[in-house]
């Protein structure tokens, strides 16, 4: 039987470390390579909170397809997965775990939440 979205996401927040908007904005701006993921459609990011400045718009079926672009080869990149409010994000991450990516998190809030720490987006 076909896990509920509710229980993909239940899941995936029990596999994966979340991070605060400004955590996630403090890293962007470390020294490492850190890839910004945002699994919705592009309508849907376009209707909605936009996407993260630099995020790449990779849908959770492509993530659970494995078709993912060339930011994404290297199983050891620190990725942090974003969507409106974040239970997509937690899946995506968890998505991306079950690949080999060993260095994933999720932004807790969302794209969301990265609003309301007055960070921007782009449309």
């Amino acid at each position: 039987m076909e896990k509920s979205f509710s229980e993909r996401v239940a899941e995936a927040k029990q596999a994966v470390t979340p991070v605060s908007a400004q955590d996630a904005a403090n890293l962007r701006g470390g020294c490492e390579e850190v890839v910004f993921v945002d699994p919705r459609p592009a309508d849907a990011i376009a209707a909605t909170t936009g996407i993260i400045p630099g995020a790449k718009n990779v849908t959770l079926g492509d993530i659970e397809s494995g078709q993912l672009p060339a930011a994404l080869q290297n199983r050891a990149t620190r990725v942090i997965a974003s969507c409106q409010g974040g239970p997509m994000g937690a899946i995506a991450a968890h998505e991306l775990q079950k690949l080999g990516f060993s260095r994933v998190s999720y932004i807790d809030g969302g794209t969301q939440g990265w609003l309301d720490a007055g960070l921007p987006t782009e449309r």
